[in-house]
């Protein structure tokens, strides 16, 4: 299980045609847990992995009015990862990679009185670029220590409750350190 903190921007809907209608919603620091399968070819490693983040709304902006906001911004994401290893340190080994994924995007917003403002899901593609180090405890066993670039490839969208409208545009995105512990079979 990896896990992480983020500083997580989250979704953002720009429309240049009408400003009232611009929305950005701000979330706290908040934890994935992801389980991974994978395979070793030389310094090159491929895998597949399901991913959970949660994170807390925090504040939200409509058309230019900075409001509290509670619920959470849920994603669940597969994601197809390659990695090239690079073998410089023995103990320690530096990697970066890439990976492309597919999920669901999840957003409970509610207002700071408790109002609910959105209560809607989305699907998404997406990708995350990933830099990170492993120290190798024993040949089967590594700790990991990493960065990972989350974003949407395609935007999600979100309907707004009670009203006729939806929340267009939403480039989902995150900056996470993740601490993980690896195993190896063979």
């Amino acid at each position: 299980m990896l896990f992480r903190s983020s500083t997580q921007p989250a979704s953002s809907n720009q429309d240049g045609t009408t400003p009232g209608n611009n929305f950005e919603l701000d979330t706290s620091l908040g934890y994935n847990a992801a389980l991974v399968v994978g395979a070793k070819f030389g310094n090159l490693r491929a895998e597949i992995e399901g991913v959970y983040r949660v994170n807390d709304n925090d504040s939200f902006n409509q058309g230019g009015t900075p409001t509290g906001a509670d619920g959470n911004l849920t994603t669940a994401n597969i994601f197809l990862n390659g990695y090239y290893d690079i073998d410089l340190f023995g103990v320690i080994t530096p990697y970066a990679g890439v990976g492309v994924g597919y999920g669901k995007v999840s957003l409970d917003l509610r207002n700071i009185s408790g109002a609910l403002v959105v209560d809607d899901n989305d699907t998404v593609y997406s990708y995350q670029l990933i830099a990170g180090a492993a120290i190798n405890v024993s040949e089967s066993w590594s700790l990991t220590a990493e960065y990972r670039y989350f974003d949407t490839i395609t935007d999600a969208e979100f309907s707004l409750n009670g009203a006729i409208g939806t929340i267009e545009n939403s480039d989902i995105r995150s900056h996470e350190v993740r601490f993980g512990i690896r195993y190896w079979f063979f």
